[in-house]
């Protein structure tokens, strides 16, 4: 019985490695050539979380096959720190605070709109006076709500602006204190998501900001329920599921090729950029890795604890980033504690290197 015991134990352990190894690939793999990749990179801290428990049980029962799921974790530990950081980096200097926010359509946990909501993240706009705020998903063709010509004028650091809509009330906006030279819209072909960019003037330096919001999964947020419960109850939720297996491969499958296309542009551009917005996948997806190509990622380079962004229901993972040229160099990259959204805010500061 213990040797039985022992053989089910490894093959477990075997299926935890194997899991681990899949979600590294999901990096390399594009989901719109194979998509099941992407959903062991989606899983990826609960797979690593898996292994290491099978680390701590190898040391009362067989103290060499630790080994097995150490190895596997250290093949792919570069990618740890993209969750989770230790040390933080910060500066009294001068520099250019970035603020990227998705605001849910000023929804917060509501079905409709709320001018409260509204309101209380322009206060805390007011507040963080940021020198560049992009935002996602922002209620445009509602000035009951959200007014934004009347609130750019409001904030008084604000001196210019960039807005585009997706075809529906939804879309992005991007704020600024510095001049605009240039703006375009980037439109993803069979959907309602979108990107926007701004060429500003810094200084001597014209800077391209790109806001982006890549594909969005469409699933209802009390589907998620099904997932969390025992069991499956009825032939209802397994339809559920396969409906919400259906969303999933679709949205990866369009962020493959959203995120190729973003990663040409940028690496078109001739100027330093800085990239913000919610790319809705995970730091292990072929959508973080294509974005960001070369760029440094602000939450790795100066931010510290675990980099969750997303708080609604799953997936509650780290979505929302900001990248920059490796010119600059980031400071204090955090989360601000305001929950008017299924999204937290993200910020930090960004210097010219000397």
């Amino acid at each position: 019985m213990k040797r039985i015991f022992l053989y089910i134990l490894l093959a477990a352990n075997f299926f935890g490695i194997l899991a681990l190894l899949f979600s590294y690939s999901s990096v390399f793999i594009a989901p719109d050539k194979l998509w099941q990749p992407s959903a062991f990179g989606l899983a990826y801290p609960y797979i690593i979380g898996f292994n290491i428990i099978f680390i701590v049980v190898w040391l009362f029962f067989k103290p060499k096959y630790i080994v097995f799921s150490l190895l596997t974790i250290l093949i792919g530990f570069k990618y740890s720190n993209r969750y989770f950081q230790v040390f933080s980096r910060s500066t009294d200097d001068e520099a250019i605070k970035v603020l990227s926010y998705n605001v849910r359509n000023f929804k917060g946990a509501e079905k409709d709109p709320s001018k409260v909501i509204a309101d209380k993240i322009k206060r805390f706009l007011e507040e963080e006076k940021s020198d560049i705020i992009c935002l996602q998903e922002i209620k445009l063709r509602s000035a009951r709500v959200f007014n934004l010509p009347k609130v750019v004028d409001q904030l008084t650091f604000i001196n210019h602006y960039q807005y585009a809509s997706t075809g529906s009330t939804t879309g992005l906006a991007t704020l600024t204190k510095f001049p605009v030279m240039n703006m375009r819209e980037i439109r993803f072909e069979g959907s309602q998501n979108m990107a926007i960019y701004t060429d500003v003037l810094i200084g001597q330096d014209t800077v391209r900001i790109f806001n982006i919001h890549l594909q969005s999964y469409h699933i209802d947020p009390s589907q998620y329920d099904i997932i969390e419960s025992p069991g499956f109850s009825e032939k209802g939720d397994v339809r559920q599921v396969k409906e919400m297996a259906r969303k999933f491969q679709i949205a990866v499958q369009k962020r493959a090729v959203q995120a190729r296309l973003i990663h040409d542009i940028i690496k078109e551009s001739p100027y330093h950029v800085i990239v913000c917005g919610d790319l809705n996948d995970s730091p292990i997806s072929y959508a973080y890795q294509k974005v960001r190509g070369n760029l440094k990622d602000a939450f790795v380079e100066s931010g510290s604890g675990i980099g969750r962004t997303y708080i609604g229901k799953l997936p509650s993972f780290r979505i929302d980033y900001i990248f920059h040229s490796k010119d600059y160099k980031s400071y204090s990259f955090h989360k601000a504690p305001l929950y008017e959204s299924d999204h937290l805010p993200i910020i930090c500061k960004l210097k010219e290197k000397d």
